[in-house]
């Protein structure tokens, strides 16, 4: 009997990590192979938000799992461009306007680096039993406010031209190919201290470097970095586990080649740098990471 029950619980359990069960809810997933998968009805725009914007993940992280990211459509032009809301915060803070070109049965087409903007915007809610319309309701003003520069950036209403565009195969996930270079800890150590000589921090640790992702490749194999590191400083320089100490904490971005090099002077833009402060919500403009992108080089996908 014991066996037999072992063998029921196994199977169960298969179950659930291949994501044939949902867990805690019905938008409420983990899939081993992968582990969030977008389970919404606008998989184009999904697709079309995930990588344009260079740090999307692709889904509200939320303990042990994850929700669907939220997608609201604004409006849709005679050439079927599409305006929408995308949030993949499960805080509830960030958000973007994000402009689709096109898309057809497996691929969409936008503009890169110009077809979204960012907003930060502080919310009492989570992603659990909000209210009805709650995207449209948070960004409803900022929408209004941004719509139109985006717009003429974007050719709104004008007549497609694929040529401007980058193409992404529809997908449920965020995927960047294999065999990327990641950069090890060494390297994220030596830049996280090159930035922190600039703060004259006292007494700061060693070995700052927490941990890094990919965030972006090129047509040519550039890759987009994002480091996060904290700095805890110490005001006694015979520090030990019992002593008060502050931290300060960075967040970097570099383009390296394939092999991990970069451009020390032009290849690392920091992108948050701040003391004690729990929260690393922070947002930047499309137009910084295109110029940051042109200065090493970056060759978009066509």
């Amino acid at each position: 009997m014991k066996k037999i029950i072992s063998i029921l619980f196994l199977i169960v359990s298969m179950f659930v990590l291949s994501g044939c069960i949902p867990l805690f809810g019905a938008d409420f997933f983990f899939n081993k192979e992968n582990p969030f998968p977008y389970r919404g009805k606008y998989k184009e725009l999904y697709t079309t938000a995930i990588y344009s914007i260079p740090d999307a993940e692709g889904y509200m992280h939320h303990g042990e799992g994850a929700y669907n990211s939220d997608i609201y459509i604004w409006e849709q032009d005679d050439y079927g461009r599409t305006l929408f809301s995308y949030c993949e915060d499960y805080n509830n803070q960030i958000f973007g306007l994000v402009i689709c070109q096109s898309f057809d049965e497996t691929n969409v087409y936008f503009y890169p680096d110009v077809n979204y903007v960012l907003t930060l915007i502080d919310s009492e809610f989570l992603y659990e039993g909000i209210e009805k319309d709650h995207l449209k309701n948070r960004t409803e003003s900022f929408y209004l406010e941004n719509k139109e520069k985006l717009k003429q950036e974007n050719d709104w209403n004008k007549p497609l031209d694929k040529t401007k565009c980058v193409s992404y195969s529809i997908t449920d996930h965020k995927i960047l190919g294999e065999n990327i270079y990641s950069l090890n800890n060494a390297q994220c150590n030596e830049i996280l201290d090159n930035y922190t000589k600039t703060l004259n921090l006292k007494n700061p640790e060693k070995g700052p470097h927490r941990y890094n992702n990919i965030l972006q490749v090129d047509d040519e194999g550039k890759i987009l970095h994002e480091i996060y590191g904290v700095h805890r400083h110490f005001d006694n320089p015979d520090w030990n586990r019992y002593d008060e100490f502050t931290y300060y904490s960075i967040i970097v971005w570099v383009i390296t080649d394939k092999e991990g090099n970069y451009d020390k002077e032009n290849g690392v833009m920091i992108m948050y740098s701040k003391p004690n402060d729990p929260d690393k919500s922070f947002i930047y403009d499309a137009s910084e990471v295109s110029e940051f992108k042109s200065k090493n080089g970056w060759k978009n996908k066509e």
